[in-house]
């Protein structure tokens, strides 16, 4: 794998095969009360990582929604989420992650297409 981005709580990378990418916390990031968070996993496609993208600033919720088909085990997602200290940090590392994407060629950035929104 190789790392994309990384921060006290969120290590993010690309997957060997270029495919996916992934997202788990740091284990030696995580204070006591959030030690369950250290199984959770999330594993994007990269086809997919646009929809990702675009709701990391927005809502919570929407987001959560979203990474909730890709999260391992589900339910720790909804702590991680609502977490702020977390939930600020993974929409951090989320954008870096984007910028080294395109940065090593895996994503293209192209302009908007008229009339498509």
């Amino acid at each position: 794998m190789t790392l994309l981005a990384q921060g006290r709580t969120w290590r993010i990378e690309l997957a060997k095969d270029g495919g996916s990418v992934a997202l788990a916390p740091q284990r030696e990031g995580l204070s006591e009360d959030l030690s369950e968070l250290r199984d959770l996993r999330i594993e994007v496609p990269l086809e997919r990582w646009n929809a990702v993208v675009k709701r990391a600033r927005s809502d919570r919720k929407l987001l959560g929604g979203l990474l909730l088909d890709f999260a391992s085990p589900q339910e720790l997602l909804a702590t991680a989420i609502a977490q702020d200290r977390v939930w600020v940090e993974l929409t951090r590392v989320l954008a870096e992650s984007t910028v080294a994407l395109v940065e090593d060629g895996h994503l293209v950035l192209e302009p908007a297409v008229k009339g498509m929104e």
